[in-house]
């Protein structure tokens, strides 16, 4: 049966296959947060002509569902079909996110009196040429002049199958590309030939993949790519891709759609600085646990089972080959060790690039995603744990949610007489929805304009025009439109109220075993994409971050793939990444009892106890 699109295409469906899967087999992706459950309701399409068998509707209201709106997951067409996309159902893959090139990672680097070492080192040799009285073989000529530099290698087949004519094409005088913590010899050059060409460094986020092209010889940037991770096509949150990856049998699937994303991230990258692929010879790969295991094919099914054991933290240098990144094949690929099932080493990454763990000075560290990472610690200790927050911030379980691109309105502010919303939107466009700041921003206003009670429940006479009864609540209009409102529902804000409730009770617990106060934080480092738009004063009216002086707070931005890049150009930050991983201390907050009376203090705005927030207190 045919399926024609409002922009004039057309594709084949059948009874057997959702929208859904319909659209994903043909290069056309939807937004489904909980990988096509039909519990997430973001998968919305609009059907103009045609009949489908519905098998159910989620969070859709009857409004919508007479305007012909169904759930693409949930749909299977009874025969052919003319069929709307939304723009804010499209999950756009493709979009570049801009990042500045900065020359501050390299100077940071520097500071700390690091000098370049990538993963390949070059060590220059002169070898005496054979001869009836010096007849030991090739390979037994090349070791003795490794031994006379202290150096004991071992040899793949295919070096070896190439090492007579490459010492003879050289006239015995060479240049041996070496990986020193794997002990192996890579590939034998002429001598004087440089020192070192370029090199990756690699962020695989839960929502996006970041990429650094790096010339290895002057630690300079030459490029900076970004895209959304493809696996939100099987799910946002890393308990949805391993199920998708173990139950449904996609491991594959999810393992090619990240490396897909590299490749196709790095492949104009080189051709528009005209460099040739076998020219990138080193890996860096920064991710947590989760991410990291999918990139490598890894089984990631006992992460989520008690006792959350990972199949690999300590990585074993692999080759590009064995990655699928198209570079030269024996390019080393370094994995950034991990903690633990739900620490992983781009949070190493970022303590590595806070350098909070040289510091006497207590620090934290909030990573604030879908897992709340957070790190507490100093040049003496560190510990860490991973909150369960739950994927809202970036969209998902929210009515009108969305990421932060564009259409979203990412800041509100609430006129404290008409109770009328100012908003911000990214991009200046009609608003589609409301990304993660801008939540925060609405229900701390909500809150300081009584729109919201201390437990988070709308106040429906302190602003008639805007709260009105939904299809299942109360609900705040944001934003009207002819095409849809933009609201906050009263189910939406016990979302976010439990989000920020699960970080702020890790940091106080966190805090609590090692008999510490709040007060005693000297810095503060909000790490990730989220923290560039995040306004601290609403942050901590929300009750999400420490009432500390703001002077505290350090917005750090992507410290995965800053960490990442110190790693690919010195061997002191790889030693130093590693020696971070075993000095963790990882607490899994789930076995502990304390926790959740932590988590329960916590559902209050912004705390049961006030005294935590004691400049939040006069506001209210």
């Amino acid at each position: 049966m045919k399926i024609t699109l409002t922009d004039g295409r057309e594709i084949t469906g059948s009874k057997e296959e959702s929208l859904y899967e319909t659209l994903q087999s043909n290069g056309i992706f939807l937004t489904a947060s909980c990988g096509g459950k039909g519990t997430c309701g973001k998968c919305r399409v609009q059907i103009l002509e045609g009949d489908c068998s519905i098998k159910g509707h989620g969070k859709l209201t009857k409004a919508e569902q007479e305007e012909g709106i169904v759930l693409a997951c949930q749909s299977f067409p009874e025969g052919d079909l003319l069929l709307n996309i939304p723009r804010e159902s499209l999950l756009t893959v493709g979009d570049k996110i801009a990042i500045s090139r900065t020359r501050d990672l390299f100077e940071s680097l520097l500071k700390q009196k690091a000098t370049i070492s990538p993963l390949i080192t070059r060590e220059t040799m002169s070898l005496p040429p054979p001869s009836l009285d010096d007849h030991i073989s090739d390979l037994d000529r090349l070791m003795r002049g490794l031994d006379e530099k202290g150096l004991s290698l071992r040899f793949s087949h295919g070096f070896v199958s190439e090492l007579a004519g490459t010492l003879r094409a050289n006239n015995w005088n060479l240049t041996i590309g070496i990986q020193k913590e794997s002990g192996e010899a890579l590939f034998i050059e002429p001598p004087n030939n440089g020192n070192g060409k370029y090199g990756l460094s690699v962020d695989i986020g839960t929502t996006t993949v970041v990429l650094y092209l790096v010339d290895l010889s002057d630690g300079r940037v030459v490029d900076v790519a970004s895209t959304y991770n493809s696996q939100m096509r099987y799910g946002d949150d890393v308990i949805t891709r391993i199920v998708n990856a173990t139950e449904g049998g996609k491991l594959k699937t999810l393992r090619k759609a990240v490396v897909s994303d590299i490749n196709d991230l790095l492949r104009p990258l080189l051709k528009l600085h005209e460099i040739e692929r076998d020219d990138v010879e080193s890996v860096v790969i920064s991710g947590n646990t989760t991410m990291v295991h999918l990139f490598w094919g890894l089984n990631p099914e006992y992460i989520r089972e008690e006792p959350y054991i990972p199949t690999v933290n300590n990585y074993p240098i692999w080759h590009a080959e064995d990655s699928g990144i198209m570079i030269w094949k024996k390019a080393p690929v370094y994995t950034i060790p991990s903690v633990a099932s739900y620490v992983g080493g781009d949070i190493v990454a970022g303590v590595l690039a806070t350098g909070m763990h040289r510091r006497p000075e207590i620090s934290l560290l909030m990573d604030i995603g879908t897992n709340g990472e957070i790190v507490i610690g100093n040049n003496e200790w560190l510990m860490t744990a991973a909150c369960s927050a739950g994927p809202c911030f970036e969209g998902s379980g929210i009515a009108s949610g969305m990421r932060a691109t564009e259409g979203a309105i990412e800041d509100i502010t609430i006129d404290r007489e008409t109770r009328v919303p100012q908003i911000k939107v990214i991009g200046n466009t009609e608003p589609l929805g409301i990304c993660g700041s801008g939540m925060i921003d609405a229900i701390s206003e909500m809150l300081l304009t009584g729109i919201l009670n201390q437990k988070g429940q709308l106040v429906r006479d302190a602003a008639p025009e805007r709260i009105r009864e939904g299809e299942d609540c109360l609900e705040f209009v944001i934003h009207s439109s002819e095409r849809r409102d933009i609201v906050l529902t009263q189910v939406d804000i016990e979302n976010i109220i439990r989000a920020k409730a699960a970080i702020f009770a890790g940091v106080n617990l966190l805090l609590n075993e090692v008999g510490l106060t709040t007060d005693m934080i000297e810095r503060v480092y909000i790490a990730g994409g989220f923290g560039n738009f995040l306004d601290t004063e609403k942050a901590i009216i929300l009750g999400m971050i420490p009432d500390l002086p703001r002077e505290r707070f350090h917005f750090m931005g992507n410290t995965s793939i800053a960490g990442a890049y110190y790693c690919l150009l010195s061997e002191r930050m790889r030693r130093e990444a590693e020696n971070i991983g075993a000095m963790m201390t990882y607490i899994e907050l789930s076995v502990k009892g304390n926790y959740m009376d932590e988590f329960m203090s916590a559902m209050f705005l912004p705390h049961t106890e006030m005294s935590l927030f004691p400049s939040v207190k006069p506001m209210l």
